[in-house]
């Protein structure tokens, strides 16, 4: 990388040795020197020139210094302040059509959402990406209750159990009953295009259900140990298992855990920390204690 000096014409007479215009000019440190005795002659001499790239680049930009985005693409910056420069390169172009709009619009929303609950970029993506496929099948629902209805669909989709519908509603300020209403239409247009309700594994709410109870750390991991083995057999059932909430059927395991383990917890204490209301709960534990033999040795 080379850079060209200029300065104005004029003579130069060295002071010490007389010499004149037998000057050489150093490009470093931007100053005229005396060829003859090396008397500095004149120093700060403005770098007022373009800067150049080597013949060999291929990809040199010629344009102005700070005038336009090339010298992002191809100059020499940083990494992440390249990737930055181009995604902002790619939301500055004219947007045309709705379906561009609606995208800018819900990443704007899932960035907000990212910073309350913490979600994951995967999620993010596959979110926009679903729900531009809804909307372009006819998804109308409310802006906001439908941007968090598609970001719910797909938290399910990844089994992120620690984001709950309450939460999700509470954090990002939505009205529960018509984000529930968006969520139902949502399942009715994908249901049309043939995208699968995504199916949840109840074992992920385990951990974050024994959590929210305040189990201690002693008990904690054996409660876990205990209702996993008591909801791979309730899973065993179809009688038992169909129709219910993977969170009903959890916390259940749960609760039976609890009780092996010599924890109290009541059905009041579980439901407030599976994020659901007592009478499903009470509904299933009714059926299980008629189906399931406990055996506690004191």
């Amino acid at each position: 990388m080379t850079r060209k000096l200029i300065f104005e014409v004029e003579e130069h007479r060295c002071p010490v040795c007389g010499a004149v215009n037998d000057v050489v000019v150093d490009y470093e440190r931007g100053q005229v020197i005396c060829k003859n005795c090396g008397t500095v002659l004149r120093e700060g001499v403005a770098d007022l020139g373009p800067e150049w790239r080597k013949p060999e680049s291929s990809r040199a930009y010629s344009g102005p210094i700070g005038s336009s985005m090339g010298d992002i693409e191809f100059g020499n910056v940083k990494i992440a302040d390249k990737l930055k420069a181009l995604s902002l390169k790619k939301f500055a172009r004219p947007i045309s059509t709705p379906l561009e709009r609606i995208e800018v619009d819900i990443r704007e929303f899932l960035e907000a959402a990212k910073q309350k609950l913490n979600i994951p970029k995967a999620v993010i993506e596959d979110t926009v990406m679903l729900y531009k496929k809804l909307y372009d099948a006819g998804y109308r629902a409310p802006r906001l209750e439908g941007y968090a209805a598609a970001l719910y669909f797909t938290l399910k989709k990844h089994g992120v159990a620690a984001i709950t519908l309450r939460s999700l509603a509470e954090n990002l300020g939505i009205n529960r009953s018509s984000f529930i209403s968006a969520y139902m239409e949502l399942m009715r247009v994908a249901n049309k295009l043939g995208i699968k309700p995504p199916r949840i594994d109840p074992k992920i709410y385990i951990p974050r259900i024994v959590s929210a109870l305040g189990i201690g750390d002693e008990k904690s991991a054996e409660v876990q140990r205990i209702a996993v083995d008591i909801l791979r057999y309730i899973l065993s059932s179809p009688r038992i298992r169909n129709g219910r909430k993977p969170q009903v059927l959890a916390a259940s395991a749960v609760y039976y855990a609890c009780y092996i383990a010599g924890v109290e917890v009541t059905q009041k204490e579980l439901a407030k920390a599976t994020d659901t209301t007592e009478g499903p709960i009470r509904d299933l534990l009714k059926e299980l204690s008629e189906i399931l033999y406990i055996e506690v040795t004191v």
